[in-house]
């Protein structure tokens, strides 16, 4: 009988988050970060436009010599909510047990590959689905706006990758922050298909598609097939760093435990809390792109 020592377990837990920390999610490095506590977190607050009033000569409200007139100006919260989330995994003999020293452990590797899968989903969802805005107690869902949304036929072109850099410097946001945009292999292909494409740009998108590079026309590119697809439109997405914000609840906990309850079977156990949300609407732009 094959027996794991105290060490054993605690050295099992540091090698699946040691994984995590080195393997994260393909997403993680596009949105903005923090760790909370509680059951919900405001993860920017938001202030609106003002104007400059004329201040002319006299003795009334807002001239020279009269009283002050204040002027108002509009806040705004967004929220974010962690949903949580757990991973068992039981190991049923001596040579399963074994593996948990194993930082190479398939069952490692899995559990990994799951928490990753789970950040990028949530980011996604929250890029272009409903978020929260307001006062916590007295909250309104604020949905993704169809003026965001880019729907011209085809697949992914060059002209929409434009138009979406357009409408999201003209909305205001910097320039010199970073920006990304979301698109699954075929999307990189359509490029590659594209008869428009000049040489000098058909070189890159085919150093884009091979890997040689990440970025083209401002955007760093970023390939995942976990995008949503409706009605034969694959919804590619780009927005600007500050756009989307990813928060940790409850820092990931793996825990390797011998389960007397289940005629003594091993068990590896991960859960974790997380939220995302979009911060705000104009700093993001979804890019329909048609799939046949």
């Amino acid at each position: 009988m094959t027996t794991i020592e105290d060490h054993q377990v605690l050295q099992f837990t540091r090698n699946v988050e040691l994984l995590l920390q080195q393997k994260s999610a393909r997403l993680a490095g596009a949105v903005t970060t923090a760790t909370y506590r509680g059951a919900a977190a405001q993860s920017v607050l938001q202030f609106g436009e003002v104007d400059m009033n004329p201040l002319s000569p006299g003795s009334g409200a807002g001239q020279w010599k009269g009283d002050t007139v204040w002027s108002e100006i509009e806040h705004h919260q967004r929220w974010v909510f962690p949903s949580d989330f757990a991973l068992s995994l039981p190991l049923s003999g001596p040579d399963q047990a074994r593996t948990l020293v194993d930082p190479r452990s398939p069952y490692a590797e899995a559990m990994r590959a799951a928490y990753a899968r789970q950040v990028d989903d949530l980011i996604i969802s929250a890029a272009n689905g409903p978020a929260k805005t307001g006062k916590f107690d007295n909250l309104q869902t604020t949905s993704f706006p169809a003026d965001q949304v880019l729907d011209e036929a085809g697949g992914l072109t060059i002209e929409k990758i434009i138009e979406a850099k357009e409408r999201l410097l003209a909305a205001g946001n910097d320039p010199e922050e970073e920006r990304f945009l979301v698109c699954s292999e075929k999307q990189l292909s359509d490029l590659l298909k594209n008869t428009k494409v000049q040489s000098a740009d058909f070189n890159t998108v085919r150093a884009l598609s091979k890997g040689e590079i990440d970025t083209f026309v401002g955007f760093k590119f970023i390939s995942t097939e976990r995008l949503k697809l409706a009605s034969g439109k694959r919804q590619c997405l780009a927005w600007v760093k500050s756009g989307l914000h990813f928060g940790a609840f409850r820092p990931l906990e793996t825990k390797a435990d011998e389960r007397p309850d289940k005629n003594y079977v091993w068990q590896i156990y991960m859960r974790a809390a997380i939220g995302a949300t979009r911060t705000q609407e104009k700093k993001v732009v979804q890019i329909n792109c048609l799939e046949g």
